[in-house]
Formats: structure tokens, C-alpha cells, sequence
């Protein structure tokens, strides 16, 4: 098999990050609270056969989700919203001296979300956002999903790309 596209290969963007959920219909209705949208309902699908090979994993996987994007960057990267019923997920207990999965999202306005989505039951890390305005971070905060994994959102000044950090904090 010989493969005729003369094109190179590149990577173009970023297309999606599974999220591995205990509970799909609860793991959606929390993305969706933060304002994602459902693109794709998997919730019913059945899955190829031999689909785990695909992953490294036993061959006849079996899962439901949602295929989730934000409706502000309908061209950007998706949640793959699984839960996995064969093999299962283990979720460990949260633990204060490992790190868990983070996903990072650009926010306007973090401290008017912070405030809406507390309303709505949504649990932070901190009591209120952190502010870093000589690395240009205008606000920042941390909350949690129903699987443990950290969600940063931040809101930087207008214009930066990501903070300065790097620029500010060097060693000497």
C-alpha cells in the first residue's frame, strides 16, 4: 500500500481531550453549566468492534458520552465527555500530594463566573480568585469536576497571549 499524497505531515490543532467521567449525564450537565455545548450525544452509540485496540486497551470497549465544544470557539478543541463501562475507570481518591489532570480556559470576566457559577453550587479551591497583575493574569481560580479533574479558568489582560511568568520569575 503505497501512500500518494504528496503533502507533508504537520499538526494542525488541537481536536479534543477525553474526559473519563463517572457519570456522563452528571459530568455533561456540569460542561454545560460552564457554558459548553453539546455537539455530539453519544450517550446510546454502540462502538466498533476491536475499537480498544485503537487505545491499548481489550478489544470490545464499550462506553457513553457527549462530544462537547464551546459555542464562542466552534472550531477550537472539544471535550470527549466517556464513561467508560468496559474496561472500567478507576477514580482515585482526591490526594493533596499528586497532582490531578488540569484543563486550562481563557475566561472573560473570572470574577463575575467565579461569583454565578459559586451561586450554582460550583466548589473552588480558594474562597476568592487570585490576582497576579505583574504577570498580567487579571484573575484566576480552580474548581473541580464531578471526576476530580482540576479546572483553571483565567482571564489575562487584553492582548497577552499567556502571562509572563516566565519573564517575571526567572532565577538568578
Amino acid at each position: 500500500m503505497s501512500d500518494a499524497d504528496p503533502r507533508p505531515w504537520k499538526f494542525e490543532s488541537f481536536y479534543h481531550t477525553i474526559i473519563n467521567a463517572r457519570d456522563a449525564d452528571e459530568t455533561i450537565a456540569f460542561y454545560e453549566r460552564l457554558g459548553f455545548e453539546v455537539l455530539d450525544d453519544r450517550r446510546d452509540a454502540d462502538w466498533p468492534d476491536d475499537q480498544g485496540a485503537f487505545f491499548g486497551l481489550t478489544p470490545n470497549i464499550k462506553g457513553r458520552g457527549a462530544l462537547m465544544r464551546l459555542p464562542s470557539d466552534p472550531n477550537g478543541p472539544m471535550l470527549d465527555i466517556i464513561e467508560w463501562q468496559v474496561p472500567l475507570v478507576e477514580f482515585p481518591a482526591p490526594d493533596p500530594m499528586v497532582v490531578p489532570r488540569v484543563l486550562a480556559f481563557r475566561v472573560t470576566n473570572v470574577k463575575r463566573a467565579f461569583r454565578e457559577l459559586s451561586a450554582l453550587g460550583v466548589k473552588f479551591t480558594k474562597p476568592a480568585p487570585n490576582e497576579m497583575l505583574d504577570v498580567g493574569i487579571v484573575a484566576s481560580a480552580a474548581l473541580e469536576d464531578p471526576n476530580g479533574n482540576l479546572i483553571e479558568i483565567i482571564e489575562l489582560e487584553p492582548g497577552l497571549r499567556h502571562s509572563k511568568i516566565g519573564k517575571v520569575y526567572k532565577e538568578s
